[in-house]
């Protein structure tokens, strides 16, 4: 990538308002020392969600063949829970999430085949497992809602290292705004998870008190 390229790149990212003005001069600084622009790890080091990366570009290949199947994969468990749902409130809030689930696996899967990659195999005995637990009739809404409650009891600092990936994209433009919506999607799915488990679990507990006096 040659430095007129990776100049546009960042005129563009600057002027509409995807990286700062701190961050543009911290980034031609370093194209003009001649290191490439990256996401302030050094030429040829880019990190992302704990790991260190040759390239931006191998870290957003691994990030779209993860996120493919886990999003596909979402849609299907959270479609196989709206299908023994019994609860009204609980019923409105899947099916919104279904939807998102399943289109962010489809948008993330077009992307990595654009970019020449495969997803990988989503059939894990994992997912199995989940898909199993959730389209389980016997296992109440509320159960379901609180083990997705209390597994993510800070939706804000869970979905925060999304947020920095998307941010930390300098080349890949396309891939960091898709990312960015992704992540402002997940945000309001764990807030709605959080908010209606705090909503209905209380008077889950009053109403089995009451009724054991």
């Amino acid at each position: 990538m040659n430095k007129n390229f990776e100049f546009k790149q960042l005129l563009r990212a600057f002027r509409t308002g995807i990286i700062d003005e701190a961050t543009f001069e911290q980034e031609m600084k370093q194209l003009e020392n001649g290191a490439h622009s990256s996401n302030g790890n050094g030429a040829g080091k880019f990190k992302a969600f704990g790991k260190a990366y040759a390239s931006e570009r191998e870290a957003v290949m691994k990030f779209l063949e993860a996120v493919s199947a886990a999003e596909t994969n979402g849609g299907d468990t959270v479609r196989a829970w709206l299908g023994v749902c019994t609860t009204d409130c609980i019923r409105g809030g899947l099916k919104m999430v279904a939807e998102r689930e399943s289109y962010h696996g489809r948008a993330f899967t077009q992307r990595l085949t654009e970019l020449g990659g495969t997803m990988p195999d989503r059939m894990t005995e994992e997912f199995k497992k989940q898909l199993a637990h959730q389209g389980d009739s016997k296992i109440s809404d509320l159960a379901k809602l609180k083990r997705g409650a209390e597994r993510f009891p800070n939706p804000e600092e869970t979905i925060r290292p999304l947020f920095e990936f998307a941010q930390s994209l300098k080349e890949d433009l396309q891939t960091k705004e898709m990312v960015q919506l992704f992540a402002e999607d997940e945000l309001s799915t764990l807030k709605w998870q959080k908010a209606a488990w705090a909503a209905l679990g209380p008077k889950t507990v009053e109403t089995q008190a009451s009724a054991a006096m």
